[in-house]
């Protein structure tokens, strides 16, 4: 039986989350979609006429030390859909509901709300597309439970995914992948976000540039982590720079001081930390930097925004260098700047995060790809491979074949200074095949 939809205008109502039963995979009502479960799910987002014919929903984590990246992600979709498509996709009316992957006990995503959220949105027909996820680990689970949903793939479009076998080959990838994560063999994911082959590769580049010939390597065993620690320690060894040591680090860990004197009995000038701080990563930075201090030089990926979160470090986070896959905000085009105004204004405060950015572009790409479909998913996912985005948001580029961003892959470097992140250059990489 089908419940009625819930309209909402406010963004807190994706906290604080009731149980509630389950929706039904039926045959997609002519009038009104159905509703994603309200145990992981926020009410539908909706201010159109009527009622929404589809669904669009978002998958992040938005629980733990980062929720206050995904939550503002969260609002750049929203303001999306209200102010630039008014809840309509080509002559389809679309709702919006934000669904959270994390759990208050792992303080971060977790693999049975990734499980049971890719099978709501796989069985409920009348969601067209998801926006996510965050976590490559979680994306790992979802795509091929959306790739073989009943009435054809689900698109998914993800701002931060960066493990490389979600899409392609690398040395370091799983048995099986990227093909494991495509049952049916149609492709159904892309992402806007350049991959771990680049972002961790570039900062050993950096490392490189700043004269550090010895690195100590953290990873927190994680498919993002573990991906990015990989491909960079595979730059570091071309680069000739000494790698002192590879280990994971344990999240649930009371102390990490016997692997920060480890570190310190090598002499690595520098550590790269391949993780992401909601992994008890203030913790992990205080702890290392009471026992090498501050003369070594602390390097991670974006798994390390936001930058808030990690600052809380205090004096362990202040100069770390992290990497983020995108544009910096500063070198946003016409349009990126414009969005960054409006956005702000609706937001209501000043500071835009570089991921709402992000997010705001997939919704676009997403809802553009419903408006040329006809409203079957295999149409949506279609025509999110067809989408060439010019003078966007987030620039020009396209989709290739595997779903990865094209021509150009671009990663940034902030620095940690205060309680933010501080750009400090920018690198770019064009790939002139596939795109």
């Amino acid at each position: 039986m089908r419940r009625r939809l819930l309209v909402v205008s406010a963004i807190a109502a994706v906290v604080g989350l009731a149980v509630g039963a389950v929706a039904g995979a039926g045959p997609l009502s002519k009038s009104s979609a159905s509703v994603l479960p309200s145990s992981s799910c926020s009410p539908v987002f909706y201010k159109g006429s009527g009622s929404p014919q589809y669904l669009i929903a978002s998958d992040l984590p938005l629980q733990g030390a980062g929720r206050a990246q995904p939550l503002s992600m969260v609002k750049a979709i929203q303001y999306v859909l209200e102010k630039q498509f008014k809840f309509k996709a080509g002559t389809f009316r679309v709702g919006y509901q934000s669904c959270d992957d994390a759990t208050a006990q792992q303080g971060g995503w977790a693999t049975e709300k990734c499980t049971s959220n890719a099978r709501a949105y796989a069985n409920d027909r009348s969601v067209l597309g998801v926006l996510g996820t965050f976590n490559s680990g979680c994306a790992k689970l979802e795509i091929p439970i959306m790739n073989r949903a009943p009435g054809g793939p689900v698109a998914m479009i993800s701002s931060a995914n960066t493990a490389v076998g979600l899409t392609h080959d690398a040395p370091w990838n799983d048995p099986g992948e990227p093909n494991i994560y495509y049952p049916t063999k149609v492709r159904n994911y892309a992402r806007v976000a350049a991959t771990d082959d680049f972002q961790g590769p570039f900062a050993a580049d950096l490392l490189k540039a700043k004269k550090k010939t010895s690195v100590y390597i953290l990873h927190d065993n994680q498919t993002f982590g573990k991906g990015v620690a990989n491909g960079f320690r595979s730059r570091a060894n071309k680069l000739n720079i000494d790698v002192k040591g590879f280990e994971p680090w344990d999240a649930k860990a009371a102390s990490y001081e016997a692997i920060g004197e480890r570190i310190k009995a090598t002499g690595a000038q520098s550590i790269y930390f391949g993780g992401i701080v909601c992994n008890n990563g203030v913790k992990l930075l205080k702890d290392i930097y009471a026992v090498v201090g501050k003369g070594v030089l602390f390097v991670g990926p974006d798994g390390w925004t936001p930058f808030s979160a990690t600052a809380t470090a205090g004096a362990a986070a202040q100069g770390m260098f992290v990497s983020v896959a995108g544009l910096p905000l500063n070198q946003l085009g016409p349009t990126g700047k414009k969005f960054l105004v409006a956005f702000a204004k609706y937001q209501g405060k000043k500071g835009v995060d570089p991921y709402a950015v992000y997010a705001a572009q997939t919704a676009q790409i997403m809802l553009g790809a419903i408006a040329k479909s006809n409203g079957t998913r295999l149409s949506v996912v279609r025509n999110v491979f067809k989408t060439k985005v010019r003078g966007g948001i987030m620039g020009t580029f396209a989709f290739d074949k595997k779903g990865d961003i094209c021509p150009t892959k671009i990663i940034s470097f902030y620095v940690v200074k205060g309680t933010t992140g501080v750009y400090n250059f920018v690198v770019a990489n064009k790939v002139t095949t596939g795109c």
